[in-house]
């Protein structure tokens, strides 16, 4: 990888020297290499579910240019609608900058998928030029790999102020993990149970915000969702977990329900295993980590449930930053079918996000394993999977996880798939 190395007061070093220093990634040569092969940047953009344009410019759409390094936007570009668009090319409009991002739904949008887009591409920096008729028709162009090269220079800098902000950030918080893990509910008849039946929308055990067959006017709520306490101690969070369970059981007072956790119990109603952190760095080389220790091994057991919720949840690099700090990762499907897996995840998250910059596997570099992800093809990452177990295993940091980390990758290696279709009351012995 490319690398821009950091003085501790924030310029760049030369060699040598008394300094301690940091490395700031920047676009890795086979990342950019694999852009420049026929239509590879879009095949990758696909595999993701972000929406690529084949046509030329539209009149009555706009054309946004941005500029990023990582999630940090360094500009942002609109054009203006003109009906002689349709006789000029891509990125030949005028521009306007846009100084602040606007409270305009479409620019956001297009910034998000902007930001998508380039972590899908295997990038850390660059530009990518979008298309959008609406907030709810907003497609990627083209992504390239180069800042223009009149600005590069004010681009890094500001990008390396960002960088290193990022990283006085994760010194000063201990890390802390949560997680809400949701499960949906299912009759003796095999038809869908809402959850609202039982329970409100806040607290500990309650109602997740997705609403039956989308009917508004009615407060009904199919999913239930457990928002236990976060911990520094993953063990701690596990226990947690299971004590929401068992406030769900005082809740749900029909014993003939059963709860269903997975990839998506009843179709069109996908389940989420989704994890928090803080007091860590959220950058694209944690990220890519989750994405490698975290969602690709889990495939492994996943129900063919799992494959219905990707590309449009369940996508690689899928985060949402939180108002009070921290960020949710929530690539993973629910992770609630069994202790020992829920468990696992729990321990092999902590690792990651404490140990990440050891860690070196690169799957994102990698067209055959993305793709794999996305079919759910088991038999090409099998491989994988042991050979990140033994690498994981090599480590200081997992001895004090080894029992449940041993107990998860056997697991994920045994050959079976979880039992998704199976009351998770049984697995974890809360009747």
């Amino acid at each position: 990888m490319m690398f821009i190395h950091v003085r501790e007061n924030g310029r760049p070093s030369g060699t040598g020297g008394r300094y301690n220093t940091e490395v700031m990634p920047t676009n890795i040569k086979a990342a950019i290499n694999r852009l420049s092969k026929g239509n590879q940047a879009n095949k990758l953009l696909k595999m993701s579910g972000i929406a690529t344009a084949k046509a030329g410019p539209e009149p009555g759409t706009r054309i946004y240019r941005v500029q990023l390094y990582q999630f940090h936007l360094l500009h942002l570009e609109k054009s203006l609608e003109k009906a002689h668009w349709l006789s000029q090319p891509w990125g030949e409009q005028h521009f306007e900058p846009v100084e602040r991002l606007p409270n305009d739904p479409e620019a956001q949008v297009a910034v998000k998928l902007a930001v998508r887009a380039l972590y899908a591409t295997g990038l850390e920096c660059g530009e990518v030029l979008l298309t959008a008729a609406s907030p709810h028709r907003v497609k990627v162009v083209r992504v390239s790999p180069y800042w223009p090269a009149q600005m590069s220079d004010r681009f890094m800098r500001e990008a390396r102020d960002w960088w290193l902000n990022q990283r006085k950030r994760r010194s000063a918080d201990r890390l802390m993990l949560g997680a809400d893990p949701e499960f949906a509910l299912r009759g003796v008849d095999g038809t869908m149970v809402l959850a609202s039946d039982y329970m409100g929308k806040g607290g500990v055990v309650g109602c997740d915000s997705t609403r039956y067959r989308e009917e508004l006017a009615l407060h009904q709520h199919p999913l239930a969702e457990l928002r236990p306490e976060p911990s520094d101690d993953p063990d701690e969070l596990f226990a947690r977990i299971r004590q929401a369970l068992l406030l769900a059981r005082r809740k749900i007072t029909d014993r003939t329900v059963e709860w269903l956790a997975g990839g998506m119990p009843f179709d069109g109603y996908p389940v989420g295993g989704h994890i928090h952190f803080s007091g860590v760095a959220l950058d694209f080389s944690l990220l890519r980590k989750l994405d490698a220790y975290l969602a690709l091994p889990l495939v492994m057991v996943e129900d063919p449930g799992c494959l219905k919720r990707r590309p449009r949840y369940g996508f690689l690099g899928d985060i949402r930053e939180k108002t009070h700090g921290g960020f949710e990762y929530r690539t993973l499907p629910s992770w609630l079918v069994h202790p020992d897996v829920t468990r696992g995840i729990l321990h092999l998250a902590r690792l990651v996000a404490a140990c990440h910059e050891q860690l070196t596997a690169r799957p994102h570099l990698d067209v055959s394993l993305i793709r794999a992800y996305y079919r759910g093809d088991k038999q090409t990452l099998a491989p994988y999977v042991k050979a990140i177990w033994e690498e994981l295993s090599s480590l200081a940091c997992y001895r004090d996880s080894r029992d449940p980390l041993d107990c998860y990758f056997a697991y994920l290696l045994a050959g079976e798939t979880w039992p998704a279709g199976q009351d998770l009351r049984k697995a974890w012995e809360i009747g």
